[in-house]
């Protein structure tokens, strides 16, 4: 589903029987800003990283799932991630000139500011970035997992009620807010982080993520995701991930 932008800027993973013996079922929304590209790195690495993290041997989940997000941040700083952004980025700029041209759309400062970037040696992923918002379903401990980083949202529906299994980090929670504080950034009027961002965790946006003092969950704005279980129950009815622009428009019971 795409809102009011000119371009979609959101991407999904539907992972179905991965793992040793089909073990996870894993589905996740990443909504991407500044463009798609980080979105769809996330999309293109996710469960691969995360089915690769030894935590699972010894059945820490939970924390195999926090270290996934962190790792997107770090192959986002590797060579090869940088290379795959840019490449990413090419893509969606092909494919943007198609789109402004069939419905005749005037490209903004923004749009080639962003493309200015492919022309420079930089980091792609320092001026993008996107939210995380995570289910695992695990068929041999008969739980459910999940994960978020940033304003999307997860609904898990019971019996016709709606249960909110995930926090919308906004920078005016007390818990951000005292993050972003301590690694000296700050929040306006308006909520948004040095004037700029009106998210508290994502994916990417690493110019908030390089003070070499700090853990990357004290960072400016961190990757690392508040995770949260339940178990397997017939009286589960479905789960609902979506993106901020849903949940500006319908309430979470709405949905069951």
């Amino acid at each position: 589903m795409q809102g009011w932008r000119k371009r979609m800027e959101d991407t999904h993973i539907t992972d179905i029987s991965k793992g040793e013996n089909g073990r996870f079922n894993i589905f996740g929304v990443f909504d991407g800003h500044g463009g798609k590209e980080v979105a769809q790195f996330v999309s293109n690495h996710f469960t691969e990283s995360f089915l690769k993290n030894e935590k699972i041997e010894k059945n820490n989940i939970k924390q195999a799932i926090c270290d996934t997000f962190l790792k997107m941040d770090d192959l986002m700083f590797q060579k090869e991630g940088i290379e795959e952004l840019k490449s990413i980025s090419k893509k969606c700029q092909e494919e943007d000139k198609i789109f402004f041209e069939k419905n005749n759309i005037v490209e903004t400062e923004l749009d080639l500011y962003m493309k200015s970037l492919l022309k420079k040696d930089e980091n792609i992923a320092f001026s993008r970035g996107c939210t995380a918002c995570v289910c695992v379903i695990d068929s041999l401990t008969g739980k459910i997992f999940f994960a978020n980083a940033g304003d999307s949202r997860v609904i898990l529906c019971k019996k016709g009620k709606a249960y909110r299994m995930s926090v919308d980090h906004k920078p005016e929670l007390e818990l951000e807010s005292n993050r972003i504080k301590k690694a000296d950034g700050w929040v306006n009027e308006y909520g948004r982080i040095n004037g700029n961002l009106n998210l508290s965790r994502t994916l990417g946006d690493l110019e908030y993520k390089n003070n070499k003092n700090l853990l990357p969950q004290e960072q400016i704005i961190t990757a690392y995701p508040d995770v949260v279980d339940d178990k397997i129950e017939e009286d589960n009815d479905f789960i609902v991930i979506g993106c901020d622009g849903i949940w500006d428009c319908i309430q979470d019971q709405d949905v069951c």
